[in-house]
């Protein structure tokens, strides 16, 4: 495999970042274990090689996703200084699945990490490792790496899964409602949107969003179309429960249009959205405030 993720794996073998249990039911090896994490993540940020080197017994045996082995701490030191010369600046993170005793003096780990350089690229792998305990201390006796599964489209819109169903904005004093259906297309690799507005009980406009995954620029995108002849595309970025929308389009008329649209999920069944820095043919808008959508429930 590559050298940054050589060193991903051989702090893998470490971790508990993202491990969580009750306190009172921590043992005290995976407490141990737990401990090492911290200070393997510290000795990772300081790039020091000997620190690194020292959480691994003498006689340790590391397996790359690709077949390479690198047997006992001068091979497994070759290993780490290659990957901390190639990958200056990287961060670390793990994220263990299970830390589960297997004896008094043995505790197996199960997990995943991922290895984000200076330039935003990332590497990460799945990993097994046995910890053994050595003279009072844990130490890293074997590890194995495989590779990540290929992650479909339809696993990177997994974030949106939520949306799936009916949802209604209505505004009583305009007499005016948005009735929304987000689904998946035929193959799961695509979420459609259709969108109904009503006025008075009567139809005033229609729209059809696709959401889908770029393989190109790496990210979620959509494309809008309504039913004057209008049309946009932007892309999805992320932050906890909110995902911000920044969008390009056209006008029916040739005009060119932008804004910021931000969806924020409050619950499985309420969600929040607003639009900001909207411009028409280079000129500002106004903004639209944070309105509140709701899931329709079956049988309203």
């Amino acid at each position: 495999m590559k050298t940054i993720a050589c060193v991903v794996l051989l702090a893998a073998a470490l971790t508990s970042a993202g491990f969580t249990q009750d306190p009172a039911e921590t043992s005290p090896e995976k407490a141990a274990v737990i401990a090492n994490d911290r200070l393997y993540e510290a000795a990772y940020a300081n790039a020091d090689v000997e620190a690194l080197v020292d959480f691994f017994s003498e006689d340790a045996d590391y397996t790359t996703e690709d077949g390479r082995t690198f047997s006992g701490r001068a091979e497994i030191e070759g290993a780490i200084r290659a990957g901390l010369t190639a990958n200056r600046g990287s961060k670390l993170a793990i994220n263990a699945e299970t830390v589960r005793a297997l004896g008094p003096e043995s505790v197996l780990e199960k997990g995943s990490t991922t290895v984000t350089a200076k330039d935003g690229e990332t590497s990460g792998a799945l990993y097994t490792a046995i910890h053994v305990q050595k003279d009072g201390q844990w130490k890293i006796n074997q590890l194995i790496e495989s590779s990540l599964p290929q992650l479909t489209p339809r696993d990177r819109l997994v974030e949106f899964a939520w949306l799936v169903g009916d949802w209604e904005e209505i505004d009583k004093t305009d007499d005016l409602s948005v009735l929304s259906v987000y689904s998946w297309a035929r193959g799961g690799n695509f979420l459609t949107r259709s969108v109904t507005v009503k006025r008075a009980g009567d139809v005033t406009l229609e729209g059809w969003q696709i959401i889908g995954w770029d393989p190109i620029e790496e990210r979620i995108r959509s494309w809008t179309f309504d039913s004057e002849g209008g049309f946009a595309e932007g892309y999805f970025t992320r932050q906890g429960s909110r995902w911000l929308l920044r969008e390009t389009g056209v006008a029916p008329d040739g005009s060119r249009t932008s804004a910021d649209d931000t969806i924020t999920k409050m619950s499985e069944d309420r969600f929040t959205w607003e639009s900001n820095n909207r411009t028409f043919d280079g000129d500002p808008q106004p903004s639209i405030g944070r309105i509140e959508i709701s899931r329709v429930k079956k049988g309203n």
